[in-house]
């Protein structure tokens, strides 16, 4: 039975937060609304999607092709999808080769018990099956990690097979492929029978970032140049070769870049050196990534602002000065209309009550001038502290429209159960659980989504609603379960064990419960 779980709303910290009275503990059941919004400090998720790279860049000039800061980015653009299908690639193959692997394993084991069943009844064979015991002992203690990580393939395996059209081809990726100077040329044509893998669009992706950025100025390629110099902050220590800047290569653009170059490089140089000019607790990348966002700003950038901001503010502790000068920042990003900088800037006045009208409008020019999703659902829950439903249902709706995931969410259960001024509406459910689940990986609105399409919604009258899909539920619970949620590994285990949307198999249902469920079922 599908569990209701009542809801309040308060106001915490900076956002609003939706939490739950009590957690649900039943076998298929609706996951409750937990929480309103992310965390204020990653609301701009689709900045920080830069990626690591590792190795340094081709030293080949660039100098004799003159494309343009557009242009260049465009292409780092190409080698980082290019980059991304690679490794995509490579860990379908991987995830392939374990699973056959895990299958080949599986039919020797039963073909030993089988075995071990003569062996029982010879005492010539006692020794052997001794041998066998300890074996299995030993097995048994292995390292968790690789419990979960066999799971984990398992069932993506199992879901990847119930699906028409399986049959993929996947390249096998060389990664001992030597590459040449001719694996490139100047019109981004690849030589032909060439295999590219990740490493090498990653390197060709930095050559053409770095060249937009610092030879051209290109505002975005400096924001993601910042990014990456704060991923590489978070590693303890950086080779030379893994240094972010060609710095001997980019010395050339100094008279023609129209940003302050030199101040970049020389701090790029000190991230060579692990020079942090006797403050520890700064990293040079951090203070590499500051310019890098600075220059963006001034070229008119206001994600630089924003991260800028952002790099600030995570910095500043209790100091008032870097808290002000985060605050700079994010009101230059304001000022430029960035509507993620409105809704922090609002939300941090009305926490603080310092200027609770100057924050109430941010948010409201945020969430009607820009479809602000965050800021609706902000508006929203307000609106629901002061018990006018209407408002609340229209606001959520329009948070929803913009595709803001909680508020879909939200309204999803505010459907299911007929609350908070919406009417019951079994499918509107089902579809704002689904369209979070697929678009967002929201495992909460997986496990629900699963829970309703177990059951199936039969009306009062009898007539089907919806019909049940108990594969397609145990489908959700996997993607949810892979994704981290207990919830979603519960009910994969019942689903197993009964034999509901999987063939029954107690032995797997037992074994994902020991490894997945450990620690949280006792």
């Amino acid at each position: 039975m599908l569990q209701s779980i009542a809801i309040r709303c308060r106001l915490a910290a900076v956002v609003l937060r939706h939490h739950t009275l009590r957690q649900a503990r039943t076998r298929h059941n609706l996951c409750s609304y937990a929480t309103a919004s992310q965390s204020l400090d990653v609301q701009r998720q689709n900045i920080f999607l830069c990626r690591h790279f590792s190795q340094s860049l081709d030293q080949s000039d660039t100098s004799q092709y003159k494309r343009g800061g557009a242009e260049s980015y465009k292409l780092a653009l190409e080698a980082l999808q290019n980059a991304a299908n690679a490794k995509q690639s490579l860990e379908e193959q991987l995830l392939r080769e374990q699973y056959e692997a895990m299958e080949r394993q599986r039919k020797k084991t039963s073909q030993r018990k089988n075995s071990n069943q003569l062996k029982d009844k010879d005492p010539r064979l006692q020794r052997l099956n001794a041998i066998d015991a300890a074996d299995d002992g030993e097995r048994n203690i292995k390292d968790r990690a690789a419990g979960v990580a066999v799971v984990r393939t398992i069932v993506k395996q199992t879901r990847q097979s119930s699906q028409p059209n399986n049959n993929v081809k996947v390249e096998k990726w060389d990664s001992k492929t030597v590459r040449d100077d001719d694996a490139h040329d100047s019109n981004n044509t690849q030589s032909v029978g060439k295999k590219l893998d990740e490493d090498y669009y990653q390197k060709e992706a930095l050559q053409f970032l770095e060249e937009a950025a610092l030879r051209y100025g290109h505002a975005l390629a400096l924001v993601r140049l910042g990014n990456e110099a704060l991923e590489l902050a978070k590693k303890s220590s950086v080779s030379a070769e893994e240094s972010l800047i060609n710095t001997d290569k980019c010395a050339d653009w100094i008279d023609e870049s129209p940003i302050n170059l030199s101040q970049i490089l020389a701090q790029s140089s000190k991230t060579i050196d692990n020079d942090t000019e006797g403050d520890e607790s700064i990293s040079p990348y951090i203070s590499l990534a500051h310019l890098l966002y600075e220059e963006a700003g001034k070229a008119g950038s206001a994600e630089a602002w924003y991260n800028l901001g952002h790099l600030l503010w995570d910095r500043s502790g209790d100091d008032e000065e870097t808290i002000m000068k985060a605050m700079e920042a994010f009101n230059k990003a304001v000022d430029l209309g960035d509507s993620d900088a409105m809704y922090f800037v609002g939300a941090q006045y009305l926490s603080q009550q310092e200027d609770d009208e100057a924050g109430y409008q941010l948010l409201v020019r945020a969430a009607h001038e820009y479809n602000h999703g965050p800021a609706l659902h902000h508006l929203a829950l307000l609106s629901l502290q002061g018990e006018d439903k209407d408002e609340f249902c229209g606001l959520l709706t329009k948070a929803a429209e913009a595709g803001n995931p909680d508020s879909l969410f939200l309204q999803g259960y505010c459907f299911y159960h007929g609350e908070d001024g919406y009417e019951v509406d079994m499918k509107a459910a089902l579809d704002n659980f689904l369209a979070v689940a697929e678009n967002f990986e929201h495992v909460e609105a997986m496990v629900s989504a699963g829970a309703i399409l177990h059951q199936g919604v039969i009306s009062p009258q009898g007539s089907v609603i919806i019909e049940r899909d108990q594969r397609r539920a145990f489908e959700l619970y996997q993607q949810a379960g892979e994704l981290g949620s207990t919830e979603g590994w519960r009910n994969v285990v019942a689903c197993y064990a009964m034999g509901e949307g999987v063939k029954k198999d107690i032995d797997m249902a037992k074994h994902i419960a020991k490894t997945m469920l450990k620690d949280t079922d006792r």
